[in-house]
């Protein structure tokens, strides 16, 4: 297992939460291939994500060509992980989507925001589905113990009481992407091997900075650890500016680090396995021509975070500079064009030489 590579752009420390602190956002997002042979179309990408025939699928063709379908209700009751081991117990729904970029990137993303139980006892039904995205926590734990319970590996569900499992997002976002697979609309052939990756991530808020001028709106910089675990599990844990209350912009943040999270992960390791340096050049080329058509053009990070979210990826790119990384990838991609070239432009020149030499062989024995 490769070891944690962590990114993080501290600006101030954050006190441990109180009881009253509890203010979380989890989520996790879930990136794969679409099992098409080819790009779909954006009219096609519209009916995978119809899965709520009430709702609009939203697009978009810029900066590139993106659908989202609308949000999906998921009602829980379930224990919650906590760093500390104290108990919690959550009540509430989750919202979860999935989207389409490209025409051959599939997400799926679920989140929920955790807040403190309004009372001891449980309510109807009724009172959870009238706030959709909020789990109600019970118990003693904080926001931060919540928060890094959340980014563990869940525990596996007891097989007596498998419904008594801990929270596990990535298991609603799953079943979204299972859904999608199985549309009549593609036809199931993969375009290349990829494997799906999984981004764990959970936001919190810094607390106000008592050094600030009062009224001042000039965001403080995030606090960031972005650890890759092995070679499908990421880990986020944001700690947000107060002033950043906008739940909707943090999750894109983190569907956007996933998407080119996976982007290079997929890129790195079709170049890695593409047998450079031992097969010719033509060869390496077929292999990860795949990438070249479909994947490359998608590499544009951060253009779909908001303006006050945009140090999240200016971090990112310090450590662990994904872009450089990226540059890398395309680097080698280029060099491996080149080779290709410059080997047929040599197999043709020797054709053209043996064949003028075997012309000119014929001329002289007819003299």
């Amino acid at each position: 297992m490769p070891a944690p590579v962590p990114a993080r752009a501290r600006a101030r420390g954050t006190p441990p939460a109180t009881l009253a602190d509890v203010d979380v956002l989890v989520g996790e997002v879930r990136t794969t291939l679409l099992q098409n042979s080819h790009q779909v179309s954006a009219e096609t990408a519209a009916r995978l994500l119809d899965l709520d025939p009430g709702s609009r699928v939203r697009s978009a063709t810029r900066p590139f060509a993106h659908a989202v379908s609308p949000d999906e209700r998921t009602g829980v009751h379930c224990p919650l992980v906590t760093s500390t081991g104290t108990a919690a117990n959550g009540v509430g729904t989750v919202l979860a989507r999935v989207s389409v970029t490209g025409g051959v990137i599939l997400q799926a993303s679920a989140r929920t925001r955790l807040v403190r139980a309004v009372g001891e006892r449980r309510l109807p039904w009724s009172h959870y589905l009238a706030r959709p995205g909020v789990i109600e926590v019970d118990g003693r734990s904080s926001g931060d113990d919540l928060a890094d319970g959340f980014l563990q590996e869940p525990t596996r569900t007891s097989a007596a009481d498998p419904a008594r499992g801990p929270l596990d997002l990535g298991a609603v976002g799953n079943r979204l992407l299972t859904r999608v697979q199985r549309m009549p609309h593609i036809d199931r052939v993969t375009l290349l091997r990829a494997r799906r990756t999984r981004l764990r991530f959970a936001v919190t808020w810094q607390p106000p900075d008592p050094s600030d001028p009062p009224g001042s709106e000039e965001p403080a910089a995030p606090d960031i650890e972005f650890v890759v675990h092995d070679e499908s599990l990421r880990t986020l844990r944001l700690r947000l500016p107060p002033q950043v209350r906008d739940l909707t912009d943090a999750v894109v943040v983190c569907e956007d680090l996933a998407l080119h999270d996976w982007l290079l992960s997929t890129v790195g390791s079709l170049v890695d396995n593409s047998r450079i340096g031992v097969d010719p050049a033509a060869d390496v080329v077929a292999r990860i021509r795949p990438a070249i058509d479909h994947l490359l053009h998608l590499w544009m990070p951060g253009a779909k975070v908001a303006e006050n979210l945009a140090g999240i990826w200016a971090a990112l790119e310090r450590r662990p500079g994904f872009s450089k990384q990226w540059a890398s990838l395309r680097g080698q991609i280029q060099n491996q064009l080149m080779m290709a070239i410059l080997e047929s432009q040599s197999v043709v020149s020797a054709r053209s030489s043996n064949a003028f030499n075997d012309g000119f062989e014929e001329v002289s024995h007819g003299a």
